[in-house]
């Protein structure tokens, strides 16, 4: 998506649209599957801040919000009833998303990127073996292409392919999952107030044997650490043990050569100073007896790390 994109779907969850602005919002609503997305996935954002200060009493203080005026969306919902439910339409008319809809208009949030990957940057393959560093991709073998395989970058020319659940030296005696990390540095991002680092990634395969299925991973560690303090020895579990949050999510992929996006949040505090990204893909079935799974035709693009705060 484009950052006026961006800026039309924060504008609605804001109530700062004006008429011409919401006409453009219809138009992009009615015509884009990813930003219908992109809008379900930011208004969830205020209920999980407000979850984290459920647990935080210091949080609850912070969340504690001035009292919102008449939004403009409301307004704009009394003059055009019509078009309002339009977008609601769009959105998917569910009972969750209309229970949703009347705090829609007063969420206040600012949502800053802090690293965005559409492997355009010149890297050409994953280094073995668990980061040690915030400056490269690392992890089991995969490399980046153009297109291929009727498969399209989601976004620029390029692509990350998985090409094995093992990487060369490993050896691994038996693995269904191909990983690919990535150590991204918060230090000094993150204020007062509750964030969370929310991690996105896009997957799709090509057309797959009957029978076979796959899965989309992400998940993120917050790590509080210096690197230079990182063990010797160095696995995902020692990332997964000595994080100060963590979540992950998982989704099958469908559809050949379509992107399917996988998004997960976690709270973190001033004291971060890293966030570990694990992306993935799994050979849910057949299960392997023995051997380390060879992808036949798995990508990933646009990898996002973003900090969400209430404003």
């Amino acid at each position: 998506m484009t950052q006026e994109e961006l800026d039309l779907l924060h504008g609605y969850l804001n109530g700062t649209l004006n008429d011409g602005e919401f006409d453009r919002l219809q138009s992009l609503l009615r015509t884009s599957a990813d930003a219908r997305r992109t809008l379900r996935t930011l208004s969830t954002v205020e209920t999980k801040l407000q979850q984290l200060a459920a647990v935080s009493p210091a949080s609850i203080r912070l969340l504690a919000l001035p009292p919102v005026p008449e939004r403009r969306f409301f307004r704009w919902v009394s003059r055009r009833p019509a078009a309002a439910g339009l977008i609601a339409g769009l959105l998917g008319a569910s009972a969750a998303w209309a229970s949703a809809l009347p705090w829609l208009g007063e969420v206040r949030q600012t949502v800053k990127t802090v690293f965005s990957e559409s492997f355009e940057s010149g890297v050409a393959k994953t280094a073995p073996g668990l980061p040690r560093e915030n400056t490269q991709w690392s992890g089991d073998e995969a490399d980046v292409v153009q297109t291929e395989q009727e498969v399209e970058p989601r976004s620029g020319a390029r692509m990350l392919r998985f090409r094995s659940a093992t990487y060369p030296g490993e050896n691994s005696p038996r693995s269904q999952w191909g990983d690919v990390y990535r150590i991204v540095e918060v230090r000094g991002l993150i204020d007062a107030k509750p964030t969370l680092a929310r991690l996105s990634a896009n997957f799709a395969k090509t057309s797959t044997p009957e029978g076979v299925r796959f899965l989309g991973y992400v998940e993120g560690c917050a790590i509080d650490e210096e690197l230079e303090a990182l063990p010797t020895s160095l696995n995902l579990t020692w990332f997964q043990q000595n994080n100060s949050a963590s979540g992950s999510r998982r989704i099958p992929l469908t559809g050949a050569r379509k992107w399917n996006e996988v998004s997960v949040e976690i709270p973190i505090t001033p004291r971060t100073r890293y966030v570990l990204l694990h992306l993935a893909v799994i050979q849910e079935h057949p299960v392997l007896p023995a051997g380390a799974v060879q992808f036949p035709g798995l990508y990933m693009d646009d990898v996002k790390l973003e900090l969400v705060t209430p404003r």
